[in-house]
């Protein structure tokens, strides 16, 4: 094989690896300011002080890039509501406890965790959050399941196992999709329809009875 054989398969595959990192290295976000998640968080045993918690929220304040800055509050089992200032990076896997991983992930992706790993998402399925259908992914780490909505990339369940304590989190309410409401108008309408079919039906009828009494 000549030499500029070789050095064009060498190119040639240098390039392709350059390809492959660079769509491996694209994170995409799906959230922006003024977004925020809610959630209802149930503990049980004995957990320490700081993640005896009730309630959280997140506020996204500022996206840039893959930077995400959020306040976060959270509401204690003894009544006390504490709130902070944190910025998570997707591509650098700051992720806190993964309430934002990237976007548009599918079974057998992975995202990078800088505090534990590579996490997989090991499946997909539909389910209901915040009274809305939603793609939901899945992916576990040694002590935590976590489910996230596919398309934003935002945390809706995760169940996390710790040695003394067992934390449910639940997504209570956001305002990146609104839930479905039936309109009363709209239920109204086949019955409406079925009324005046009958009605319908009862003046023909009346009709032709009247028509056969006069020819008799």
């Amino acid at each position: 094989m000549c030499k500029s054989t070789v050095l064009a398969i060498a190119l040639t595959a240098f390039c392709l690896f350059g390809i492959a990192g660079i769509l491996a290295a694209e994170v995409n976000v799906g959230v922006k300011s003024g977004d925020w998640i809610e959630y209802n968080v149930t503990v049980t045993g004995n957990p320490p002080p700081d993640h005896d918690i009730t309630w959280a929220r997140m506020n996204v304040t500022n996206v840039s890039g893959t930077a995400i800055t959020v306040i976060a509050e959270n509401r204690f089992a003894n009544g006390t509501l504490l709130s902070g200032q944190s910025t998570f990076n997707l591509a650098t896997g700051v992720l806190g406890d993964d309430f934002f991983i990237p976007k548009d992930l599918n079974v057998g992706d992975q995202f990078y965790d800088a505090y534990q790993g590579n996490i997989t998402i090991t499946s997909m399925e539909e389910r209901n959050v915040a009274g809305v259908q939603r793609t939901i992914i899945s992916g576990s780490t040694e002590y935590t399941t976590y489910y996230w909505d596919r398309e934003c990339g935002i945390l809706v369940s995760a169940t996390s196992h710790e040695p003394d304590y067992v934390m449910v989190t639940e997504t209570q309410a956001t305002n990146l999709w609104q839930p479905q409401t039936s309109n009363p108008e709209q239920s109204i309408l086949p019955y409406a329809a079925l009324v005046a079919i009958v009605v319908v039906i009862i003046v023909i009828v009346v009709f032709s009875v009247r028509h056969h009494r006069k020819k008799a």
